[in-house]
């Protein structure tokens, strides 16, 4: 939960998640988890009215494709794949920003966000080095 009147807050970043900045293959955030749903992995969507997902790639080696995306849970955990992705990523550099809520960043991409969801990815053919994901609220 953000602190009171914090306009912007990190809801969730690939460089201090623990799971490291070199990606090679596909991954995620975090799952749900049935268990114990008020503390569970997936990140808090509950305190945002909008989203921006910022991708950073310091290199590449060979031809690597990255596609980050924002996916969603429902109250039971069901997965809802790809509210909103980037582009393909295939060149060091940052990628066109992703926007997503109720102000959205377009038509196609307003969006009544439920209370938990992930930032999963997919990287085939190579290997990005130095990637920093990065989910902003307000």
């Amino acid at each position: 939960m953000p602190a009171t009147n914090q306009s912007v807050f990190q809801l969730w970043s690939l460089a201090s998640s623990g799971l490291g900045t070199t990606i090679s293959g596909n991954g995620n955030s975090g799952a749900w988890s049935a268990a114990n749903p008020s503390a569970e992995s997936a990140i808090d969507f509950r305190w945002t009215d909008d989203i921006a997902l910022f991708v950073f790639v310091t290199s590449i080696t060979t031809t690597p494709t990255l596609k980050v995306q924002i996916d969603a849970f429902d109250d039971l955990g069901n997965l809802f794949p790809a509210l909103a992705a980037t582009a393909n990523i295939v060149a060091a550099g940052a990628a066109a920003p992703v926007y997503i809520g109720r102000h959205g960043g377009g038509t196609t991409s307003f969006v009544v966000l439920p209370a938990w969801g992930r930032v999963s990815w997919t990287c085939s053919g190579g290997i990005c080095n130095g990637v920093e994901i990065a989910l902003w609220a307000r």
